[in-house]
């Protein structure tokens, strides 16, 4: 009985593989279904008769789905499934081999094989897996690609010396037991000399991805991960597969050296790898300044159609002018590491923490470009060691974001060099320690952003924002809305400005100064001439010291306008004065619209104006609350020279003790008053008419 119902079932296979129409093959299975149990009514007969219709309906299905697909096809999409079949049928696969050269040295490290058609025309890897897809093949490919490599190396084992080759792989597809037995043979024997590599995929899980791991781990085969930065790339993924390489994809390096965004994701990449023991080989380098980025970038290794094309030779050298090139650029980027330099790329985003654990100190901006964009972002919790060089004629923006710089006690932190144009963005808090911003006589210099900036200055002739005693500052302009904090207690400096003056323009913001020694100018300079405007700030600063200025000049002329600011002075010195100068030839100063808070005491001094040249002052609409203490003490002018006053709907109060019994100039030849309210208190004696 059981003999009877295995020959219907042997019958049922037959028909069931020549039936064309699925109403046919439901006709067939129904006969069937009710012939065999008649055979032998056995239930495991039954059990068998169901699998043997099941399984024949899914290859029945799968076989018309294929067919539609092919009926799919246009003419010149049959005649290249046609090719491919035939490619696939004969194994007539052949193989380029690309160079994949080193970052240093420009020598070949390994090559990556590349299938190809051989002799059948007009079919390139791209058709080859789309049609071996199409037809269910690609078990095919992946065992050919494997043996036919393999075999390759073992019979050439002149040309890998040294050497390794990339085998690309598909994990993914199964191929049959005994072609992955003779796979593994090969790989075990070759396993100095092959990398696989394999598309990165989230859609492995991670019980997939263990056994894939697990089996080339075994074969002691490294493994590289393709195509890095596209599909479903992300840092955590990349955990996930431990590569010994990572191959940045092409999409991400085309261009980079004019792409800001593709320069900070490759390099993080390229750090990520490096943290990890990962080597990160950039792919798809097609031109010269590609090639220079990728090398300053950190990248190990390179491929790509700029250093060596993939060829049927398995070429042994590239041309001496590549390698002339690669070790060009890759010197450049060493000797920055020899003396601790880093150049950072147009419209990098440099990290201080990764720059400070590779022992650099320096980092130089417009090195090789003269307009860009650099970000340099740090943390409150990093101290590197760290300072900034603006190259001579560089004209851009300068972002600090977070970022802690220091230098030696007599450098500065940031230096901006001669010819440059510098923008500097503040985001966050950040800080300058030992020294601050030198801007070059020549150079220029704007404050902008809601960051805040703390300067900490630790050098006996110091210089906050500005420059040292023995030179003229480029032109400072402060527009960010932010704090901006200089505290210095050394011997003496200036804390915005220079020795030999410059230009000050603050437009707004918050200004916390703070200067302890013998000579110290909060804004303005020490002996050249100075011209300050200050527009809708609010400044607070301290001068402490042998002679103390807050804004102005301490030997030089100065020329100071200010309007709609808050400023609130406070000085103790032997000669000092709040605005205006020391020593200088004369002040013109004029005060709109502003609040004025002074607290002064020195042997001889001057709230406004010059305390022994020519004084010009204007207050217009002003509050202004005064409080002075000295021998030879003044509110306004000078007790050697003259002075012109001006006082227009002002509100002035102050409190003066000092030996003059007066508090305005002596030799004062031209005042004019217009509305406003003033009382002065001189040594307890009580004045509400300026003139008197």
């Amino acid at each position: 009985m059981a003999d009877k119902a295995v020959k219907l079932l042997n019958e049922y296979f037959e028909k069931a593989y020549s039936v064309d129409t699925t109403d046919k093959f439901n006709e067939l299975c129904k006969e069937y279904s009710q012939l065999i149990p008649q055979a032998d009514p056995d239930d495991e007969i039954e059990r068998l008769m169901k699998n043997a219709f099941e399984a024949m309906s899914l290859v029945l299905s799968l076989e018309n789905k294929l067919k539609a697909k092919k009926e799919r096809l246009s003419e010149t999409e049959k005649t290249e499934n046609d090719k491919v079949q035939r490619l696939i049928d004969l194994n007539l696969f052949t193989y380029h081999f690309q160079p994949i050269v080193r970052a240093d040295t420009g020598e070949i490290y390994s090559y990556e094989a590349l299938m190809r058609a051989g002799d059948i025309k007009d079919i390139t890897p791209f058709h080859i897996l789309k049609y071996s897809e199409l037809t269910d093949r690609l078990d095919e490919i992946e065992k050919y690609t494997f043996l036919n490599v393999l075999h390759f190396i073992e019979q050439h084992p002149g040309l890998f010396t040294d050497k390794l080759v990339f085998i690309n792989s598909m994990p993914s597809v199964h191929i049959d037991s005994e072609s992955q037995a003779e796979i593994e043979r090969l790989l075990d024997s070759l396993s100095d000399k092959v990398v696989v590599e394999m598309t990165e995929s989230s859609e492995y899980n991670d019980e997939e991805l263990n056994d894939i791991k697990r089996k080339f781990f075994h074969l002691n085969i490294p493994i590289a991960i393709d195509d890095y930065g596209t599909g479903y790339s992300n840092i955590s993924n990349l955990l996930r597969y431990t590569p010994n390489y990572v191959k940045i994809d092409r999409s991400l390096l085309s261009g980079i050296q004019d792409n800001p965004n593709k320069k900070h994701f490759v390099r993080e990449i390229i750090d990520f790898c490096h943290d990890n023991g990962i080597k990160a080989l950039a792919e798809g380098v097609e031109s010269s300044e590609e090639l220079r980025t990728v090398i300053l970038l950190g990248a190990d290794l390179i491929q790509g159609f700029y250093t060596a094309r993939p060829s049927a030779e398995v070429i042994q050298s590239l041309p001496y002018e590549i390698k002339a090139e690669i070790k060009a650029h890759y010197q450049e980027r060493e000797d920055g590491r020899r003396l601790r330099i880093y150049s950072a790329e147009n419209g990098e985003r440099v990290s201080l923490e990764r720059l400070s654990k590779d022992g650099y100190n320096c980092i130089r901006i417009g090195s090789g470009y003269s307009w860009g964009n650099v970000t340099v972002s740090g943390s409150a919790y990093l101290e590197p060691k760290l300072h900034i060089e603006v190259a001579e004629s560089f004209c851009g923006e300068l972002t600090l974001e977070n970022a802690r710089l220091t230098n030696l006690t007599e450098r500065p932190c940031i230096d901006i060099c001669s010819g440059s144009s510098v923008t500097l963005n503040l985001v966050g808090s950040s800080k300058l320690v030992n020294s601050g911003i030198r801007v070059d006589e020549k150079a220029s210099l704007t404050l902008k952003g809601e960051g805040d900036l703390d300067i900490m200055l630790g050098s006996s002739d110091y210089y906050g924002i500005g420059n040292d005693k023995a030179s003229r500052h480029g032109e400072l302009i402060f527009d960010q809305d932010g704090t901006v904090s200089i505290t210095a207690e050394s011997h003496a400096g200036t804390l915005i400005g220079s020795g030999q003056g410059g230009e000050i323009r603050i437009m707004r913001g918050r200004y916390v100064l703070r200067g302890a020694g013998s000579l110290n100018v909060c804004v303005g300079s020490i002996d050249g001439d100075t011209k300050i405007e200050l527009h809708g700030c609010d400044l607070d600063g301290t001068a402490l010291g042998a002679v103390g200025v807050v804004i102005g000049s301490m030997n030089g002329s100065a020329d100071i306008h200010a309007i709609y600011s808050s400023i609130k002075c406070t000085s103790a010195s032997q000669f000092s004065a709040s605005i205006g100068n020391v020593d200088g030839d004369s002040v013109r100063l004029h005060i709109e619209s502003a609040n004025i808070e002074t607290k002064i005491s020195a042997d001889a001094l001057t709230v406004f104006g010059a305390l022994r040249g020519d004084s010009d002052i204007k207050l217009e609409r002003s509050t202004v609350k005064a409080d002075a203490e000295g021998a030879k003490a003044l509110i306004f002018g000078s007790w050697q020279k003259g002075a012109g006053l001006g006082l227009t709907d002002s509100d002035i109060s102050a409190k003066l003790s000092t030996e003059l019994d007066t508090y305005i100039n002596h030799g004062l030849s031209d005042i004019c008053t217009s509305g406003g309210r003033f009382r002065f208190n001189v040594n307890d004696k009580e004045y509400t008419d300026p003139i008197s």
